[in-house]
C-alpha cells in the first residue's frame, strides 16, 4: 500500500525544489537579511558626525540683572582620509556579508541535493524488490513443484522462503531510509515532515563537462568563499589607513552667537574659531599602524591557503564525478548481462539442468547490480552539486537530474 501511494504522489523536481528552498529556507534568509543590513551600514560609516549644539549662560551676574546667552554650533571635519578609510571598511564588511549569504546559498543547495537523491535511492531499493518479489515468488513454486515431484530439496523452498523475507525486510529498511531523507529535506525547506511526499525523477548524467582548468579558473573568479577573503583583505587594508590617518589631526570649526538680555551698550557678540585633538603619542599611532600592518598580512595569508584549497577542492571532487561516470557507464554494461543470467539460470532449473543455488545467485547478483547502479547515479549527483559548489556556479545540476531513463541500460 505504502509504494502503491508513493507512486501515485506528485513526482519532485530537484529545481522546484531548490526554488523552495532559496525563497524560504530560515538560515538562508537569515544570512541575506544580515547582507542587507550590511549594506545598509556603509553609507553612515563615512558621513560626518552630527553638529554639536552648545548653550551657554555666560558669566551671567547673580541679581541677573543682565542674561548673557552664548549659542554654539560646531562641526567635526576628520582629516587624513579617515572618512573613505572607514567607508571602505564598511564596504568591505558588506562584502563579506554578501559573500556569507552566497555561502549559505551553495551549502544549502548542496544538502537539498543529498537529502533528494538519498530519497532517489531509497525509492530505487524499493522499486528493485519490488520488481524481485515476484520472480523470487515463481521461483518458490518450481521449488515447491520440483520438490513435490521427488527432484528437488526441502531445502530449496526454504531457501526462497528466506530469500523472499530477507527481500521484505530490506524494503522496509529502504522505507525508514526514505522517510528520515525526506524529514531532512523537508527541514531544508521549511516544510511539514509529516505531510504528503513526492516521488523523485531518475537522474542522468550530463553530456559535457568542462575541463578542470577551466572550472578550477572559475573557481577562483566566482567562490565566495574566495570573494569574502579577498573583501577581508580590503577591510584590512582601509584599517590600516585609517591606523595611519590617526597621527594627522581633526579639527572641528565653530561659530558662536552671545547675546545679553536686559543688558546695555553693545548686546550681541559673534565668535568663531576652530579647535581639533593633538595626536602627539607617536608610540600609540606607530602600534596601531604596525598592528592593523600584521593583519592585513595575515588575511593575504589565509586568502593565499584559501586559494590552494579551493584549487585542491575542484580537482578532488571533478575526479570523483569522472569516476562515478564511469560505474554507472559499466553498470548500464552489466544489468543486461545479469538478467541474461537470471533468465537462464532459472529455464536450466526449471528444466532441471541446473541447482537451486545457482537460480538464487544469479537473482542476488541482479539486485547487487541494480542498486549498485542507482548508487552511483546518487553519488553522481551529489558529487555534482559538490562541484557546484567547489567552483561557485551552477555546472547543469537541475538538468542532470531530469535526464535519466527508468531503464536506460
Amino acid at each position: 500500500m505504502l509504494i502503491l501511494l508513493f507512486a501515485l504522489a506528485a513526482p519532485l523536481h530537484l529545481a522546484d525544489l531548490l526554488k523552495e528552498a532559496r525563497e524560504k529556507n530560515p538560515e538562508l534568509l537569515s544570512a541575506q537579511t544580515r547582507a542587507k543590513a550590511a549594506a545598509a551600514s556603509v553609507a553612515p560609516a563615512g558621513a560626518l558626525e552630527d553638529p554639536q549644539l552648545m548653550i551657554q549662560l555666560w558669566n551671567a551676574p547673580l541679581d541677573f540683572s543682565n542674561v548673557p546667552v552664548m549659542v554654539q554650533v560646531s562641526q567635526a571635519l576628520p582629516l587624513g582620509g579617515k572618512r573613505g578609510a572607514r567607508r571602505d571598511a564598511a564596504a568591505a564588511d558588506e562584502q563579506v556579508a554578501k559573500a556569507s549569504a552566497l555561502v549559505q546559498l551553495n551549502d544549502l543547495e548542496v544538502q537539498v541535493a543529498q537529502a533528494y537523491f538519498e530519497l532517489f535511492l531509497a525509492e530505487r531499493t524499493q522499486e528493485v524488490d519490488t520488481e524481485l518479489d515476484p520472480l523470487l515468488q515463481a521461483l518458490l513454486q518450481t521449488a515447491e513443484a520440483r520438490v513435490s515431484t521427488g527432484k528437488g530439496e526441502t531445502v530449496e523452498v526454504l531457501r526462497a522462503q528466506g530469500a523472499i523475507i530477507q527481500l521484505r525486510s530490506d524494503r522496509e529498511t529502504a522505507n525508514d531510509h526514505r522517510s528520515s531523507s525526506w524529514a531532512r529535506l523537508a527541514a531544508l525547506l521549511d516544510r511539514d515532515p509529516t505531510g504528503p511526499v513526492g516521488t523523485t525523477t531518475i537522474p542522468g548524467t550530463l553530456a559535457t563537462l568542462p575541463p578542470q582548468a577551466a572550472l578550477r579558473d572559475r573557481a577562483m573568479r566566482e567562490r565566495p568563499e574566495l570573494q569574502s577573503a579577498r573583501a577581508m583583505v580590503q577591510g584590512a587594508e582601509a584599517q590600516a589607513r585609517l591606523a595611519q590617518a590617526a597621527s594627522v589631526p581633526d579639527i572641528a570649526p565653530f561659530l558662536g552667537l552671545m547675546h545679553t538680555f536686559r543688558g546695555t551698550g553693545e548686546t550681541n557678540f559673534l565668535f568663531a574659531g576652530v579647535q581639533g585633538n593633538l595626536p602627539i603619542f607617536a608610540g600609540r599611532n606607530d602600534s596601531r599602524s604596525a598592528a592593523a600592518s600584521s593583519q592585513t598580512q595575515a588575511l593575504r595569508e589565509s586568502e593565499h591557503a584559501a586559494r590552494n584549497r579551493v584549487g585542491a577542492e575542484v580537482a578532488e571532487v571533478y575526479a570523483h564525478l569522472l569516476a562515478e561516470d564511469h560505474q554507472i557507464a559499466l553498470h548500464h554494461q552489466l544489468i543486461p548481462l545479469a538478467r541474461q543470467a537470471v533468465d537462464s539460470a532459472e529455464h536450466s532449473y526449471t528444466a532441471g539442468r541446473s541447482d537451486f543455488t545457482m537460480v538464487l545467485d544469479s537473482v542476488r547478483e541482479l539486485r547487487l547490480q541494480e542498486l549498485e547502479l542507482a548508487q552511483h547515479l546518487a553519488l553522481y549527483e551529489q558529487r555534482l552539486a559538490d562541484l557546484q559548489r567547489a567552483v561557485g556556479a551552477d555546472l547543469g545540476l537541475s538538468q542532470a537530474a531530469e535526464a535519466g531513463h527508468a531503464d536506460a541500460h
